[in-house]
């Protein structure tokens, strides 16, 4: 004879609690990308999941909380699909590092199955930049401060001695922008150019011209450091200094 059990009976079933969790975490990554953290409701989250109102904070706690948990595993799941050293190691000369990272970086940005492949998820990033929010300290600090880290050591290899601290963020800057902005203009670059930068041989492409790009621009900022440690004593020479 089959007696019930009420405390069995009213827990929910595991793989029903999963589903309804991805339901929930997908409809509000795609609500939170439209419309922003602010302007984003739980009713229209739990709405566009077809979940019951209360569902959000019996799996969440709290709209902020949810908010975090899309964010972060947004994009920890796309770091750990496409690492930062895209698989050469710290001993690898600098240019096959850099290469690496740049490849990285727009396979994040750009890739199918990278940021862009989520159509609402895909502009958290961009709302996190333009209008940051009380996670933003926690996101630089887990994913995006490690890996500047990484593209900082690689700059300042390629630099060479005279490297100084602001010569290699402005070069940081430089190498992760042109890689951002394929991303953000991609509206703007595919009507005046007619470009399609998601498919994996478009991205290799664009991969390796910003690297030559990069490196080119690296050396030259190379070459002026150099010349300038060198100026004050060609000057010395000029004015009266023993050849």
């Amino acid at each position: 004879m089959f007696i019930s059990n009420p405390k069995t009976d009213t827990m929910p079933n595991v793989s029903d609690d999963k589903s309804v969790k991805q339901k929930i975490l997908d409809a509000a990554g795609d609500v939170f990308g439209r419309v922003g953290y602010k302007a984003a409701t739980t009713r229209e989250i739990c709405r566009a999941a077809g979940v019951n109102i209360a569902s959000i904070n019996y799996y969440f706690g709290s709209k902020t909380s949810l908010y975090q948990t899309v964010v972060t595993d947004l994009i920890a799941r796309t770091f750990a699909r496409y690492p930062v050293d895209s698989g050469v190691t710290p001993q690898s000369p600098p240019h096959v590092r850099l290469r690496a990272f740049i490849n990285g970086a727009l396979l994040r940005l750009l890739s199918p199955d990278g940021l862009s492949g989520y159509p609402g998820k895909g502009q958290l990033v961009a709302r996190e930049l333009a209008d940051p929010s009380p996670f933003m300290d926690d996101l630089v600090n887990e994913f995006i401060r490690p890996a500047a880290a990484i593209l900082t050591a690689i700059i300042a290899e390629l630099l060479g001695p005279e490297a100084n601290p602001q010569a290699i963020m402005r070069c940081q800057i430089s190498v992760i922008g042109q890689c951002f902005h394929y991303a953000t203009a991609r509206p703007i670059l595919s009507r005046l150019a007619g470009t399609n930068a998601s498919d994996a041989s478009a991205i290799n492409a664009l991969t390796d011209h910003i690297t030559r790009f990069s490196l080119a621009g690296i050396a030259s900022v190379r070459n002026t450091l150099a010349s300038a440690k060198d100026a004050p004593a060609q000057a010395g020479s000029v004015n009266g200094g023993t050849p």
